[in-house]
């Protein structure tokens, strides 16, 4: 009968000595993949991931006990069979089966199949939990205070994943073949998103092409089929001085109308932001607003540049070219071939 008490102790033993390991090693991004495709024990794995502390001390809390429990009955099957010197044939044989079968094994097995261990020890950890609480919170004061007299820093942790950590995912994933090369640009590209401000992006003032608020509405029609815009900034009398946008859509929905008209009589209001704008933010309000395109000024009002929301998605995937770029190119090449022979 105490061998049988015995081999049960070991076994929850190694229970929760692969338990502990396969909570570490499983982590809270792991669980709550788990629970997004409803895997078997996931909610009580996120519940359980959710109050690490209570869970951790459990753990311990029942390692503790059923190793020391064993090591008791070890002693005393040793003594009726050894004597005096059962003790010591006691101590010796059960260090050797606790480290080999009771902590090594299942760790291993634990990091190997983190997931399976997990969700095979999710249901009984949930009720040890439920009855260690108390016991748990205890201990969980009496650590707090006593890290607070030697001067460490007690306070909980903030939940989830730093930047830090999901770039490491990103570089891990990579290099493991999960994530593809374009695939971890595109993801850095948006981590990097908050680095940048629309200066960084944006079209410098000298390289816009802007029409004058004067002009008649038909003038514009060359620049659109000029350079393929389909909005182009309106100015009063220099570049500095924004205070429209032009759309080929508008003009296009007023049919032979415009022609009679002023820029400045169809032209919308420009979307102004500051130099300093981070392009995350930006790129939120171009969302939200249903905007393609803005106006970068500088402290004083002065546009410094144009930004487009083109511009900021090429930040997260890379160029992007349509047939109008490859028309802009070869007009500009064109442009400085005649201006070469001009000046030769």
């Amino acid at each position: 009968m105490e061998l049988l008490v015995l081999f049960i102790l070991l076994m929850l033993s190694a229970f929760f000595s692969g338990s502990e390991t396969a909570f570490i090693g499983l982590g809270r991004v792991k669980a709550r993949a788990m629970q997004k495709r409803s895997a078997r024990h996931a909610d009580k794995i996120n519940r359980l991931m959710e109050d690490a502390d209570a869970l951790l001390t459990t753990v311990l809390i029942g390692n503790n006990l059923v190793n020391i429990a064993a090591a008791s009955i070890a002693t005393s099957i040793a003594i009726d069979v050894f004597g005096e010197i059962g003790v010591g044939v006691a101590t010796g044989v059960m260090t050797l089966i606790i480290l080999t079968f009771c902590e090594v094994l299942p760790k291993t097995l634990a990091i190997r199949h983190t997931e399976k261990f997990a969700v095979i020890a999710a249901a009984p950890l949930s009720l040890l939990v439920s009855v260690f609480r108390p016991v748990a919170w205890l201990l969980s004061k009496f650590a707090n205070i006593f890290g607070k007299a030697i001067g460490l820093d007690m306070r909980e942790g903030k939940p989830g994943i730093s930047e830090e950590e999901l770039r490491t995912f990103l570089d891990m994933g990579k290099e493991e073949g999960v994530i593809e090369e374009d695939e971890h640009e595109m993801m850095e590209s948006v981590l990097r998103l908050d680095e940048k401000v629309a200066r960084d992006v944006m079209t410098p003032i000298d390289e816009m092409v802007c029409i004058n608020a004067d002009q008649k509405a038909e003038d514009a029609v060359s620049l659109i089929r000029k350079y393929g815009y389909s909005r182009i900034p309106v100015c009063e009398k220099t570049k500095e001085n924004i205070t429209g946008i032009l759309y080929a859509k508008d003009m296009l929905m007023q049919g032979n109308l415009f022609f009679n008209k002023k820029v400045r009589d169809i032209m919308k209001s420009p979307y102004m932001v500051p130099e300093t704008k981070r392009i995350d933010e930006l790129l939120k309000e171009f969302q939200r607003g249903r905007m393609h395109i803005a106006i970068v000024v500088d402290e004083h009002g002065r546009a410094k540049g144009l930004v487009s929301l083109e511009d900021l998605l090429e930040e997260i995937v890379g160029s992007i070219y349509d047939e109008y770029d490859l028309h802009r190119t070869q007009s500009r090449k064109k442009e400085k071939a005649d201006d070469n022979r001009t000046h030769a």
